[in-house]
């Protein structure tokens, strides 16, 4: 079947799409869960209460569940944290969540490429559309890049970590589909999942679902 597809008069592209959707896929530990902060500090959580899991850890999409945005992962056990320590950390990752504003363009054009890929492949012919759409994806990979390195102190990035994002990128850039999530799992998070749930605009029912996941997990 893959052959097939790859045989295809769109076979590229369907390629291209499928490696980004499965790019934007990583794994969680039990009683860690990812979330967003607005501007306006309030916490967006990401909780299933019936995960699918691998590996006994949760399979989660980025383009699904934070689709060209930052996000940071909190877990149950990290200590917990002074309200004016974790007041300040959320101001921290609200203002990385601005910064990442570029790449989540940039990220968005990429899949704009992408499904365009298809479309002018069915119009003219496959070898058409790779050849007037691929030359600036690759652009914006290379942009992108750039443009990450020269932001890697606000990120608090080491140079090793620029070069290898930048890499994988520039050596296939359908990846920079997900930059963004590139970015969120190469953050250093150690904020309390049960504290944060305070902070979001439904707490109640964020520390319920934190718990029916939690259940879930242990089996009890």
């Amino acid at each position: 079947m893959l052959e097939d597809i790859a045989a295809s008069r769109f076979g590229f592209w369907i390629v291209a799409l499928l490696m980004a959707g499965f790019d934007s896929a990583f794994l969680l530990k039990p009683g860690s869960y990812a979330f967003s902060i607005s501007s306006t500090n309030l916490v967006r959580f990401r909780v299933s209460l019936n995960p699918f899991t691998m590996r006994s850890k949760e399979l989660v999409s980025s383009l699904l569940s934070f689709p060209f945005q930052l996000f940071f992962v909190s877990d149950i056990d990290a200590p917990d944290r002074t309200a004016r320590e974790l007041f300040k950390a959320m101001s921290r990752m609200r203002r990385l969540s601005r910064q990442v504003t570029v790449f989540s363009v940039l990220a968005i054009l990429a899949t704009i490429l992408l499904i365009l890929g298809p479309c002018l492949a069915a119009m003219v012919s496959n070898h058409f559309s790779i050849f007037i759409l691929f030359p600036p994806l690759y652009a914006f990979a290379l942009i992108t890049s750039v443009l990450l390195w020269r932001r890697r102190r606000r990120f608090g990035f080491s140079k090793g970590t620029v070069l290898k994002i930048s890499a994988e990128i520039t050596l296939c850039p359908v990846l920079l589909v997900n930059i963004s999530k590139r970015i969120s799992l190469a953050q250093m998070s150690s904020l309390n999942a049960v504290r944060l749930a305070s902070f979001s605009d439904a707490p109640k029912q964020t520390l319920l679902a934190i718990r029916e996941n939690i259940r879930y997990h242990t089996g009890e």
